[in-house]
């Protein structure tokens, strides 16, 4: 068996309800969208399948303004090109729109903005997810600052799908933030030695301090404490674990399906413990 292919498939059929879905509602363009952010983030889509279906299309919304947010930077790695300022421009323009100074003239804009303004998600986070990308472009790079930078990033987008799950408490969504972090630190151990000539942020430090920060971060958000609609939430932490523990030799590479049954695993136990109010049993 080919388990990379089994891997990549399985991201695939995860959103395959959902992309119909958006199309059978004449938002095909919005569809392409959410296609191409489940392409650059498997590991994430495969995660939100688990919402429930009433969030999931909203979820998939919010993945794909991530990925736009995350793109936004490209041209900023190539400083013979354009420099920080293109990436600045970029993040501008959906900090305006957010802010309702700019009409949402972007495929995926109007869509974000019924999730604000309906408070489903806070416009808030929203602005938080846009200012991590802001602070990747900065020059000060030191480690209380990426720390930051991935609260704010990875963090604050499990914070959002928190919010769709109408989790408000603040402590609690904190900690979904933590684990948002330590799964963005756990990807930058995981692909360490690519991510050198990217032009990314990357963390200022070793790979050996990058681990026990990303450790730190998944203290901070206890998954197996937390009540299964926010496990659910917050459910790359799986892969976060998983990451920190072994660190770059998987470079480059795509999920396998060690990964894939692990995130499965832990979703469909935090369902079942929806259901059956089940304590969710420890694998480690």
């Amino acid at each position: 068996m080919n388990h990379a292919r089994v891997s990549r498939t399985l991201s695939y059929v995860w959103v395959r309800e959902t992309l119909g879905l958006m199309a059978a509602q004449e938002h095909q363009p919005l569809a392409m969208e959410v296609q191409k952010a489940v392409q650059a983030d498997p590991d994430r889509a495969l995660c939100l399948w688990f919402l429930p279906s009433s969030v999931r299309h909203a979820a998939y919304v919010l993945l794909a303004f991530h990925n736009e947010l995350i793109r936004a930077l490209a041209p900023a790695r190539s400083v013979a090109v354009a420099g920080p300022m293109a990436g600045y421009i970029r993040l501008q323009w959906w900090r305006e729109v957010l802010e309702g100074q700019r009409k949402p003239e972007h495929i995926l804009a109007p869509a974000l903005m019924a999730l604000v303004q309906s408070g489903q998600v806070q416009r808030d986070t929203c602005l938080r997810m846009v200012a991590a990308r802001e602070m990747e472009l900065e020059a000060a790079q030191d480690v209380e600052h990426w720390m930051l930078m991935m609260r704010d990033g990875a963090g604050t987008f499990q914070q959002a799908i928190g919010e769709l799950l109408g989790v408000h408490d603040e402590v609690t969504l904190q900690r979904l933030a933590a684990g948002g972090a330590a799964y963005g630190a756990g990807t930058m151990l995981r692909h360490w030695p690519l991510l050198a000539g990217s032009g990314r942020f990357l963390f200022p430090g070793t790979q050996e301090q990058l681990r026990q920060v990303g450790k730190t971060f998944l203290q901070e958000c206890h998954f197996e404490a937390l009540e299964p609609r926010c496990r659910k939430a917050v459910l790359p932490v799986v892969l976060a674990k998983r990451d920190l523990a072994r660190g770059s030799e998987q470079a480059g590479l795509p999920r396998g399906i060690g990964d894939r049954l692990a995130v499965c695993h832990a979703g469909i136990q935090a369902s079942l413990a929806t259901i059956f109010s089940i304590t969710p049993i420890r694998t480690e």
